[in-house]
């Protein structure tokens, strides 16, 4: 979709994968890098074509279906097959500048702490991911990906205290295509690969929160496993929390902790690095949670997700979905 929609001069809010799908995105929630300037992907879902559990097809939309479509815009595949997604397309690019900007891991402390200030006073057009990553051959490192979607002398000025910072051990920012910067991360995540991650929302970042990380990382099990703290507010965090069914946009920051690996004879040690980061981190988050980054995690934890929405998506479901036909998910059960 950005390939066809930057053909235009135009994109949509999407993830920050090549290869993830826009369904399983947009029902979610959808963050990714336009989200600050422009919402989550499911903010700018214009109207859907559903086919429900009885067979019938139908459109939601602001007028039609009007309680179906705010459900589905953070809610999941729980009302119904979603066969037609309408976006609300921003001019974007083509080339934009971004990049990534490295820093030894002897310096985390210091730059996450750079790195929370900075974002907190940043403009909506950037947005700034950080990741603790383990490099091939074991060494830990930093690493700052920022993204800047205005003028690209708008861009050099407002991105020059994050580059200057340090200075960085590496600094690989520069003018690039949007596209290739939506792909960046697609090798990393490549399917076929062994991913165990479980995420926590932050509101705030204090010290202690990046003493925690920095500490937790250095017992990495090995690479390429990361930290990443992935950047939210702006546009987002503007708009009402009951406006659609996605129910944490007081969040600044999703945190990741993401084991990968290729060798099943991993998993145990990867699975116990990412719970103790987790529960490490436990003292200092929103106790919300991004829908498409649970895994099996339990009926408290879907709640979690959608706070105070919770209850009004499960009336949504007895309408539209009375016998949870579609249940084969993080499942909101239908009222009673």
């Amino acid at each position: 979709m950005d390939a066809a929609t930057q053909a235009h001069g135009l994109a949509a809010s999407s993830g920050v994968v090549g290869h993830t799908g826009i369904a399983g995105l947009t029902l979610g929630g959808g963050m990714g890098r336009l989200m600050r300037k422009y919402g989550l992907t499911s903010d700018t879902l214009l109207s859907a074509e559903v086919v429900l559990a009885d067979g019938r097809v139908v459109a939601a939309s602001e007028t039609e279906n009007p309680d179906l479509f705010w459900a589905l815009r953070g809610g999941g595949g729980n009302f119904g097959i979603v066969t037609r997604f309408e976006y609300r397309l921003f001019p974007v690019g083509p080339m934009i500048l971004g990049g990534l900007i490295l820093h030894e891991f002897a310096r985390a402390t210091e730059a996450l702490r750079f790195y929370r200030d900075f974002c907190l006073a940043a403009p909506d057009e950037v947005s700034v991911d950080a990741a603790l990553m383990a490099m091939p051959g074991g060494s830990l490192m930093l690493g700052f990906a920022p993204c800047h979607i205005g003028p690209l002398d708008q861009a050099e000025r407002e991105l020059q205290p994050l580059r200057s910072f340090g200075p960085p051990a590496q600094d690989m920012v520069g003018p690039m295509p949007y596209v290739a910067l939506q792909t960046s991360l697609d090798d990393l995540f490549a399917r076929g690969r062994r991913f165990y991650w479980k995420s926590h929302f932050l509101r705030e970042m204090p010290d202690a929160a990046i003493d925690t990380m920095v500490a937790q990382f250095a017992r990495v099990p090995g690479p390429p496993s990361v930290i990443v703290l992935q950047q939210a507010g702006g546009e987002t965090a503007r708009r009402g929390v009951g406006e659609t069914a996605y129910g944490n946009r007081d969040a600044n920051w999703n945190f990741i902790p993401c084991a990968i690996s290729e060798d099943l004879a991993e998993d145990a040690r990867n699975i116990a690095w990412v719970r103790g980061v987790f529960e490490a981190l436990r003292p200092y988050v929103t106790g919300g949670v991004y829908v498409n980054d649970l895994g099996d995690e339990g009926e408290e934890r879907i709640r979690a997700a959608y706070g105070g929405n919770y209850d009004r998506l499960a009336r949504v479901k007895a309408k539209y979905d009375p016998s949870n036909l579609f249940r084969l998910n993080q499942n909101i059960r239908p009222a009673t």
